[in-house]
Parts: C-alpha cells; sequence; structure tokens
C-alpha cells in the first residue's frame, strides 16, 4: 500500500475517533456529573525510506517516514463542574475532590458525581437508577422519625421531626488515590481497583457536601466546538490526500499501460 494512502487512513480513523469523542462530550453537555473525555494522538511506527526507494536525490536514505496517526480516549478530565441549584429535596454536589459511592442491586459498587438521590418510604436514599447511596447509619432506617432530612457540610445526616433534630447517619466521601485508575462504567459511575479508596481526604483536598445543588458537566463547549471545527478540517484533509494519492496511482496505472 502506498505510504501516502496508508497515512491519510490512518489520519482519517484517528480524527473520526476524536470526533466522536467530542460529539459525546457536546451531547452530555448538560448531564449532571459527567466529566470531559482526553483525546490524545501519537504517532505510528516508522517506515524505513531504502535506496531502492529513492527517486530524486540520495539524501533521504537510511531514513524513515511514519506510516501514520493513531488516536484515542487516553482518560477523564475530573475537574469540577459549576453547582446549580437543584430541584429535589436531596439533590447533593460535592465541592471539591471526592465521589459518592453507590452500591447496585447486586452489591457492586461504584463511584459518582452524580448526587441526585432521593429518599424512599423505607428512609432508603437511592439516585434514579435504584442505587443505595453508601452511609455510616448511626441508626437503623426503620428507626426514622417522620421528616426533612438534612444533609450538611460535613456528611452528617439529621432528620428535622417536631421542631427537633436527630442525627442518624453521615455520608462519607470517597476520595481514589490514582483517579487515572478509574473504569468508565456508564451512567456517570466509575469502578475502582481494590485497595484505592480512602474516606480522609488527601493533603489539602477536604471537601464539602452541598445540599439542593447538583454539579454540572465540566464541558467547555467552546473549546470543545472550536478542537471539533479544527478535527474536521484535518479529517477533511486527509481525505484529500487518499483522493490526490487515488487520482496519481491510477495516472501511474493508465502509464505503464
Amino acid at each position: 500500500m502506498s505510504i501516502s494512502l496508508q497515512n491519510s487512513r490512518s489520519g482519517i480513523k484517528a480524527f473520526q475517533q476524536s470526533l466522536d469523542a467530542l460529539a459525546n462530550d457536546m451531547a452530555n453537555a448538560n448531564t449532571t456529573g459527567y466529566k470531559a473525555k482526553n483525546v490524545g494522538f501519537r504517532e505510528l511506527l516508522n517506515h524505513k525510506i531504502t535506496e531502492d526507494k529513492l527517486l530524486v536525490s540520495d539524501q533521504a536514505a537510511n531514513k524513515a517516514i511514519s506510516v501514520g496517526v493513531k488516536s484515542g480516549v487516553t482518560g477523564t478530565d475530573f475537574s469540577q463542574g459549576s453547582l446549580v441549584a437543584g430541584e429535589g429535596e436531596l439533590d447533593l454536589a460535592i465541592g471539591g475532590e471526592g465521589f459518592f459511592q453507590v452500591t447496585d442491586q447486586t452489591g457492586r459498587s461504584f463511584l459518582t458525581r452524580d448526587g441526585a438521590f432521593q429518599v424512599n418510604p423505607d428512609h432508603s436514599i437511592t439516585d434514579d437508577r435504584h442505587y443505595t447511596l453508601v452511609m455510616d447509619h448511626y441508626l437503623p432506617t426503620a428507626q426514622w422519625p417522620e421528616g426533612k432530612v438534612i444533609v450538611q457540610e460535613d456528611g452528617n445526616v439529621l432528620v428535622e421531626s417536631s421542631g427537633q433534630q436527630l442525627m442518624v447517619g453521615k455520608i462519607p466521601i470517597f476520595y481514589p488515590e490514582n483517579k487515572a485508575a478509574l473504569t468508565p462504567n456508564g451512567d456517570n459511575l466509575y469502578q475502582t481497583p481494590n485497595g484505592t479508596l480512602s474516606r480522609k481526604p488527601l493533603e489539602g483536598l477536604a471537601s464539602t457536601i452541598q445540599q439542593g445543588f447538583l454539579e454540572n458537566a465540566n464541558v467547555d463547549l467552546a473549546k470543545t466546538m472550536t478542537d471539533m471545527i479544527v478535527t474536521q478540517r484535518a479529517y477533511s484533509l486527509n481525505l484529500k490526500v487518499a483522493q490526490s494519492t487515488d487520482e496519481l496511482m491510477s495516472m501511474t496505472n493508465a502509464f505503464n499501460q
């Protein structure tokens, strides 16, 4: 295969993957707690130019030309999104680092920044997937009085009833030792290798819980639109290279006949 055709082919594929990631970020610009994806590019292996492939001079002998480019999602941008007022009674947002932990019906644990929770009739606290929020219970939920649930900034959970407040538990914030090791699981959920979570904030990273707020996606729409325009332009140029290479090869074949 022609080197130029191979380069343009890899470029088309790489920039298509980049466009896919950018489109996904834009589609989730209003998704609570969504974190933008980072896309990286890297050069593929070199193709060595040998003497028999020189056309004009021998100055390029023993040199090499890259055989293309490869792209892919290299990580997640975990920077905090803006906090906006929520409509739910138990909408929660983390101010700073860390994650809530939830468990599904099978007992699997996940981390999330999506704090759209609600209190059920049995006093359990779940999200819209019916995953249960992990918390330390000072009082069994069956013994909670009826009343308004209040979450303080330090995570303490109180129930206000008959003009009195009773502390019933505490919502911990979990801090992964290495956020880059988190594996996206969809639905704003992340899984982490065993043994990499701590309830103690890393030095200087103490966080708070804000009741009545939700965290917006951290997608910068202006930057994402600019990146998309640049990526579309690069995609079009690679298509043009493939078209030009095809025309040159057709001319060469016609001349040899």
